[in-house]
């Protein structure tokens, strides 16, 4: 009986004490891993950053248990709904504990599928501290990794419309060139 105690919790202390944690120091190099896992460089990377500073301070190993038992783990907070405690499961079929790790791509990916089914709203912090604020999101197209002439979102938005319409003008010209017969 004794044995069958110890052993499970000597397992969960073996786990925690080799589960490495990352707290990003700095924006600019949250951006940089948060890119790195496939959130775009849109209108939405401030958006992310702020969620993410304002509910975990940016730390992977980030936990809250609530006065009603409720859980939130990682660095985007994603409740125990969405994950299985010891194993994969919930809505994300995630294990719990993969949330409090230093590898964030499972993380962003079930706060992604969280973000498609239920948008930013979801997150209490998000609507009370983030929303209707772009201070993160001019702050971030501060870091060297996104102060290229392509990189802000409304750079991206204008080199699309121009896109678009060199296409266009190149089009018009092609029915002309057809409709006259006239050869470039």
């Amino acid at each position: 009986m004794r044995i069958s105690l110890v052993l499970p919790i000597c397992l969960i202390v073996l786990f925690c004490g080799s589960a490495r944690a990352k707290r990003f120091d700095t924006r600019c190099k949250l951006v940089r891993e948060l890119g790195r896992v496939g959130i775009p460089n849109d209108h939405l990377l401030g958006q992310w950053v702020c969620l993410i500073e304002k509910v975990s301070n940016r730390d992977t190993r980030a936990f809250v248990v609530t006065p009603s038992g409720k859980k939130y783990y990682g660095l985007y907070q994603i409740p125990s709904r969405w994950c299985r405690s010891g194993k994969k499961g919930g809505e994300c079929n995630i294990a719990c504990e993969s949330l409090l790790d230093d590898d964030i791509a499972d993380d962003t990916a079930c706060a992604v599928d969280i973000f498609h089914k239920e948008g930013f709203k979801y997150w209490n912090q998000w609507t009370v501290r983030c929303k209707n604020d772009d201070t993160i999101t001019k702050e971030i197209y501060k870091c060297p990794d996104l102060n290229s002439p392509r990189s802000s979102p409304e750079r991206e938005l204008y080199a699309d419309r121009l896109r678009k319409r060199r296409r266009l003008v190149r089009s018009k010209a092609q029915y002309i060139r057809q409709v006259y017969g006239v050869h470039a």
